[in-house]
């Protein structure tokens, strides 16, 4: 049986067996209760205050053109709430900068909890709205993540000492995450780096 400390988790899904597959996940999972399932986005908003969930799960392609501008001003959800995109197909990257995090059809229960688990840790530093990081940016992130020294990523990226410390205080601005595990989740859910590069 769920206990009332697990985050709850709504589920917007237009497929029947996506939308049961990972209700048999969230059965699995410590930590998450799967409150509700629903097909489409009709009536989001009150469905949100009828099941209070702490994590929003949806399907990107249900959103019209109008709505992809900002998904939570149009459906007026509260900040408080995580949005997490589930991805089996080509999505717009613009799109995506608007959720936490996202889940991929090809994520095992295991991956599904470690992003989960991670995007609740950075929920507190959370990523400002349209402040996003240049290319250059992501750049000097990778190599944070990697492990290279401030003089290395400077000797790296043919740029001074002074450049890598100015961009690594851009990027803890703009990020909100000052520690570099939590970068490291950060450049992991944004696709910056592979599993492969940090296990």
């Amino acid at each position: 049986m769920k206990s009332e400390s697990e985050k709850r988790v709504l589920l917007i899904e237009p497929s029947t067996i996506v939308r049961e597959g990972l209700r048999k996940i969230f059965d699995e999972l410590n930590g998450y209760n799967l409150v509700a399932c629903y097909a489409d986005t009709s009536q989001l908003l009150e469905r949100c205050t009828n099941h209070r969930p702490d994590i929003l799960i949806f399907n990107p392609i249900l959103m019209s053109y109008q709505q992809r501008t900002n998904i939570r001003n149009f459906f007026n959800l509260p900040s408080s709430i995580l949005l997490i995109a589930l991805i089996y197909s080509l999505v717009d990257e613009l799109l995506l900068q608007q959720f936490s995090a996202t889940i991929n059809i090809n994520d095992d229960l295991s991956r599904i909890s470690k992003k989960l688990q991670t995007t609740n840790l950075d929920s507190i530093e959370s990523k400002p709205e349209n402040d996003d990081l240049s290319d250059r940016e992501n750049e000097i992130l990778v190599s944070v993540v990697k492990g290279l020294t401030n003089k290395e990523i400077a000797e790296k990226h043919f740029i001074s000492v002074h450049t890598v410390i100015s961009h690594r205080k851009n990027i803890i601005r703009k990020t909100g995450i000052k520690s570099v595990s939590g970068l490291t989740v950060y450049a992991l859910l944004n696709n910056l780096i592979k599993y492969e590069d940090v296990e």
